[in-house]
This record gives C-alpha cells, structure tokens and sequence, in this order.
C-alpha cells in the first residue's frame, strides 16, 4: 500500500499527524451511468472500494462526482470501463485546489476588503476559524448594545463531543415585540466550508445593514436565529488536520472517529437509506436517532422555540440546489407546493446578481435519498413548515473546495435570495405544521 494511502487512512482513523493530510495526485471523477442498473454496479464500487461520494446521482443518465486516490485509480477506472459508464477526470490534482485556496485565503486576511455591511472588524471574503466566529459573535451582541433598530443575544445551546460551544445567535428588534421566527444554520459537515461563511454574512447584513436594504422589513416581520457553525470539532480538524473531513469527531472504537450529523436526526432515522451502520464510513447514521451531543442541541433548541417557527433552513455545499423534505423517500409532503413556491422565489431572486441557476425540488427527487437529515426531522419531527436544505456554489471545477474569490458573490446572491423567500411567506396564514 502506498505511502500516502497509510497516512490518509491514519487520518481517517483519527490519529492527527503534525502537518495536515496532502492529495497530491488525488482525483475526482465525473461518472455518468446510462442507465439504472449500472448505476448499481458504479454504486457497489463505492462499497468495494470504500470511495467518497462528493455528488450522488438520483438515476441513471445523470452525473456522479467521485474522489478517487492514486492507488485506487488504476482498478476503478477498469471496473467503471466494464460497467460501460461515462467517466471523465474532473479534478485532477486535489492538492493544487487546496494549495490555491489555502494561499488565497492567507492573502484575503492580509488585504484590504470590502465589508459588504460596514462592519470594519470582520473580513466576510475569507474562511474563518472556529476562535473567530465565536468572537464574531460576541462582537455582534456587543455592537448591537449602541443601537436603537436592532438587538442580539448568544444562546450556547449545547457542546460538541470535544467541548467546544454551538452557538446560535438570536437578531431581533428588541422592541418587545413576539414575531414568527426562521432558524438558520450551517456547517453540519465540516468541509463545506462556505456553508457558515455563508451564514455569517447573513448576521452581518441583518445587523449592519444591507445594501438591498432588505434588513428593516425583514427585523420587522421575523426573529431570526443562526447557527453558523453545528460542526465545530469537524470544522476545526478539516482546517488543521483533513481537509475532507465530513463528519463531527467523536471517537467510535475500532479506531475510527465520527458520526455524519446529517444522518443522525430523529425523523424516519434509517441508517440503510442513505447512510450506514459502518462506524467507519463517512456517512455512518450514528448508533441511534440523536446519538451525538451536536444534534440533541439542534433538537432541543427547536423544540424548545418551535412555537413561532415558520422556516428551517440548513446551509451545504455543494451543487446549488435549493431542497425541501422528504430526504428519507421519494414521496412528497402534503403542502409541496406551497414549499416549492416559496423556494423558487428565493431561487429567482438569488440568480438575478450572477446569473446563477439552482434547481428546487425534493431532496429525494433531486439529490438522493438519505434518512435522518435534519431538514426532514425539522419539518416532520419538530412541525417546521417551510423547511429545506440549501446546496451552495459550485457546479463547476471546484466541489467542496470553493476559492476565496467565491465566498462574496456566494454570500450576496444568497442573502438576495434569503431575504426575498422570507419576505414573500405570509405570516398572516398561520404555520399549518407540517
């Protein structure tokens, strides 16, 4: 076994080296299946060769992205020649994209940067450590103490497997007034490391103010309540150790570490839809509905402010689509439709900046089928009604590894795109739980 492959799987495992991970040579293949039985057989390769799933494909005739190492390489490429299926090298040299995001990402800190909001103590045009966040946070709260439209508190809402906080942070009026509320959070995953980037930026234009000016209508209609960081020990060990690290860092037994949080929530919890009772395998379910101390926060809290809660949205990377229940099968809500318009007007809105397209639909119909996400139990466990997964930038050559360059065209057109879905719910209807 090659050298590299016994320091990845050492990684995998859970031991942390002094310098992180590298994937020179590392690749991502685009697989296309012309039909449903091979995508079987490209799906039982993912098994056989314990592969990672970037982008699963729903059926045959449509794309699927693949990580591949060099050792690997060689005996999938002959099995996926068998099988007939389309493939094509997307990514070549994994290495090179982290390299290129990890120097621009030192250069962002380094030069000057637009705000975006006007607040001059936060750069939200790089990828921001753990440590930050939360002081970001603070600050936030802090500032909001000297003004009159718009106020904040921090709620640590539970600790992860390692100790550290999750934080969500309420932004509201403070006028005394109760308004119907949206929940937001993101980096579930760690590697998706625009998703609380993303969700940052939100907090900065809610409190500071925008440049749509969308900020005033939206504090008058909602309490808003973020999240932006679920993962926090995943985020930190993608940072330092792994880049492509998925899941939270809990220790397993039979040296491997971690649970994929997204499979892990309480509503039609089905390890065999989507995840795995392999406690080894990126999307291991956990040994039970809300195993791990990351999503019992997520539940409690939602439980405990679920009164007035309108909207449920979890911010991934990567695909740009924008996702409603049900993720467990392909069976769709009752109230589908009122979900799908709602989301294509976030949709509309959010390409008018770039030109960006994003595709609205169910998870299942979409995507692919997973049980146990947390958009599924927010809608059917906790009675959330408008409920979904985003999938952020990109489509392109990039997959989780989105450039630094990226990050604020992401963030505009998303908070475009936020403010207009919110502004078009009707908070006159009721909640209609679904």
């Amino acid at each position: 076994m090659a050298g590299v492959t016994i320091s990845v799987l050492l990684l995998l495992c859970g031991y942390v080296a002094s310098e992180p991970a590298r994937f020179d040579g590392h690749k991502v293949l685009q697989i296309v299946p012309h039909s449903l039985q091979e995508l079987q057989q490209v799906l039982a390769l993912h098994d056989l060769y314990d592969l990672d799933m970037w982008r699963h494909p729903r059926k045959g005739n449509h794309s699927m992205d693949v990580y591949v190492e060099p050792e690997k390489l060689e005996p999938v490429l002959g099995a996926l020649k068998t099988i007939g299926a389309h493939v094509k090298v997307w990514i070549d040299d994994l290495q090179r994209l982290i390299d290129e995001e990890k120097s621009s990402n030192k250069r962002s800190f380094q030069l000057p940067y637009t705000s975006q909001g006007r607040n001059p103590g936060f750069n939200h045009e790089a990828y921001h450590r753990y440590s930050s966040i939360v002081q970001y946070l603070r600050d936030v709260v802090t500032a909001t103490q000297s003004m009159s439209t718009v106020n904040a508190s921090i709620t640590t809402m539970g600790y992860s497997s390692e100790g550290r906080e999750i934080n969500v942070i309420k932004v509201f009026r403070g006028d005394g007034v109760s308004r119907p509320s949206i929940f937001i959070d993101g980096g579930i995953h760690a590697r998706e490391w625009i998703a609380p980037a993303t969700v940052l930026y939100f907090i900065n234009q809610l409190v500071y103010g925008d440049e749509f000016d969308f900020a005033p209508q939206l504090l008058d209609k909602f309490d808003w309540y973020f999240a932006p960081l679920l993962n926090p020990d995943g985020y930190e060990y993608s940072h330092t150790t792994y880049r492509l690290w998925r899941k939270n860092r809990v220790e397993q037994g039979r040296n491997c570490y971690g649970t994929d949080l997204n499979r892990n929530f309480g509503y039609e919890w089905n390890p065999a839809v989507g995840g795995s009772t392999n406690v080894c395998s990126d999307v291991y379910s956990g040994s039970q509905p809300f195993s791990e101390k990351e999503s019992q926060a997520v539940e409690t809290f939602i439980l405990n402010n679920r009164q007035n809660m309108m909207a449920y949205l979890t911010y991934h990377s990567y695909g740009q689509m924008w996702l409603y229940p049900w993720g467990y099968t392909s069976a769709l809500p009752a109230d589908w439709q009122d979900l799908d318009a709602a989301a294509k007007v976030g949709t509309s809105a959010l390409s008018q900046l770039y030109g960006t397209n994003y595709v609205v639909g169910s998870s299942t119909n979409v995507l692919y089928s997973a049980a146990g996400g947390s958009d599924d139990w927010a809608k059917g466990g906790a009675g959330v009604k408008y409920s979904y997964t985003i999938e952020l930038r990109d489509t392109g050559a990039h997959g989780f590894v989105l450039p630094v360059n990226q990050i604020l065209p992401n963030n505009r057109e998303s908070w475009r795109g936020l403010a207009e879905f919110a502004l078009s719910l009707n908070t006159n209807r009721g909640f209609h739980r679904g």
